[in-house]
C-alpha cells in the first residue's frame, strides 16, 4: 500500500507524502494526536486572511494538512481505495493532475462559502473530487465495464461518497471544500471521458 509499483505508483506516493507531513508536524506540535489551529496556519492551511492576501499556495498545501490521527486515517483511507480504482484507468499523471485540481477547487468553494473566514485542512476535498471523477468517468461510459459493473460500481461510489458527507454533518466539517471538490472532479472526469485513457482497451 505504501510503496509504489507498476500501475500503483502515484497512489502510495501520495499517501505517503500525506503520513510524512503529518509526522513532521506531529513533531512540532504541543499535541500530537490533535495539532492546533495556529500551528496548521504556520504548516500551510487554507487560512483566508493569508491565502487571500499573497499566500495562494494554501490552496494547495492545505491539501496535505490534517488535523488529527482520525482525519488522516479517515482520508488516507479513501485515497487509497479510490486511487487503486483510478490509477490503473488513468495513468500516473492523470491521478494526480486529477487530485490537485481536485484539492484546489475543494480549497477555492471553502474560500468562496466561508466569507466570514476558514482556517482548513484535509485531502478530503481532493478525495471528494477522485468521487467525482470516477463518477463521471462511470456516467459518460469511458470505463469499459458492462451495464452490471458499471450498476454495481455507481452505488458504491454513491454508498461511500454520500456516507463520507452525511457522516460529517454533526462535526467540524468543511463541507464546502467536499462539495467543490466533488464538483471539480465530475468536471475533469466529464473532459477526461472525451479521451484516450490508459486502462481503457476495452468497449462496453
Amino acid at each position: 500500500m505504501l510503496w509504489p509499483a507498476g500501475s500503483f505508483f502515484v497512489t502510495p506516493l501520495l499517501l505517503d507524502l500525506n503520513l510524512l507531513i503529518y509526522a513532521l508536524l506531529a513533531l512540532t506540535a504541543a499535541d500530537p494526536l490533535a495539532p492546533g489551529g495556529e500551528e496548521l496556519v504556520m504548516w500551510g492551511s487554507n487560512f483566508s486572511p493569508l491565502t487571500l492576501h499573497g499566500q495562494p499556495w494554501r490552496l494547495l498545501t492545505s491539501c496535505f494538512l490534517h488535523g488529527g490521527v482520525a482525519h488522516l486515517l479517515l482520508n488516507g483511507l479513501g485515497l487509497l481505495f479510490l486511487g487503486s480504482l483510478l490509477e490503473p484507468l488513468l495513468g500516473r499523471w492523470r491521478l494526480l493532475g486529477g487530485f490537485l485540481v481536485c484539492g484546489i477547487g475543494g480549497s477555492l468553494a471553502s474560500l468562496w462559502w466561508n466569507t466570514a473566514g476558514v482556517n482548513s485542512v484535509g485531502a478530503s476535498g481532493a478525495i471528494f473530487g477522485l468521487y467525482g471523477l470516477l463518477l463521471a468517468l462511470l456516467l459518460t461510459r469511458a470505463v469499459p465495464f458492462g451495464r452490471s459493473q458499471r450498476r454495481t460500481m455507481l452505488w458504491f461510489v454513491f454508498y461511500f461518497m454520500l456516507n463520507g458527507l452525511v457522516g460529517g454533518l454533526g462535526g467540524n466539517i468543511d463541507h464546502a471544500a467536499h462539495l467543490g471538490g466533488l464538483f471539480t472532479g465530475l468536471l475533469v472526469g466529464a473532459i477526461l471521458g472525451r479521451t484516450r485513457l490508459p486502462g481503457t482497451t476495452g468497449t462496453s
